[in-house]
């Protein structure tokens, strides 16, 4: 059995790209997610378009601060850690996914928009701000692999 280490680099472009492909039929199940919290912040007594401003500000930190976090979680990159690499970047995806989505909509629309009008748009909001999303997420993924630096395992 050889032992020398060979060089490897955790694949983190492949699952994104999976999961951008399962990306495009998702965003409807992520949005009713958001609107789900939405109603949850207005359900401690935010008007709605408040709660909208709130959920924007909440999920546009958490997407800057997310990336920083999965960042710093492959620096300590350990072959041990190898075997949970995918799933956790799924996750991030999905989280970060998400948050994109809800961040993104605020260019598209408002608060007052998605509260009281019925313009036959809301929704459309965030399917759009989903797709958006998708490069945002292969970009980070790039970035990350290229950022990851040099990563040894045993042959």
């Amino acid at each position: 059995m050889n032992t020398e280490l060979k060089h490897k680099e955790p694949d983190l472009l492949k699952p994104t790209l999976i999961f951008s492909a399962v990306g495009l039929f998702i965003p409807g199940f992520t949005a009713i997610g958001i609107l789900g919290f939405q109603m949850l912040l207005s359900s401690f007594g935010l008007e709605c378009p408040i709660a909208w401003t709130v959920l924007w500000l909440i999920t546009t930190i958490g997407g800057l601060i997310l990336p920083i976090l999965f960042f710093l979680y492959l620096k300590t990159f350990t072959e041990n850690k190898q075997a949970y690499i995918k799933t956790r970047l799924t996750f991030f995806n999905l989280i970060e996914y998400t948050f994109l989505q809800a961040s993104l909509a605020r260019f598209f629309t408002s608060g007052q928009t998605l509260c009281y009008q019925s313009d036959g748009q809301i929704g459309i909001e965030l399917v759009l701000s989903a797709w958006l999303a998708l490069p945002i997420l292969i970009g980070l993924s790039v970035l990350f692999g290229q950022m990851s630096g040099t990563r040894y395992e045993k042959e």
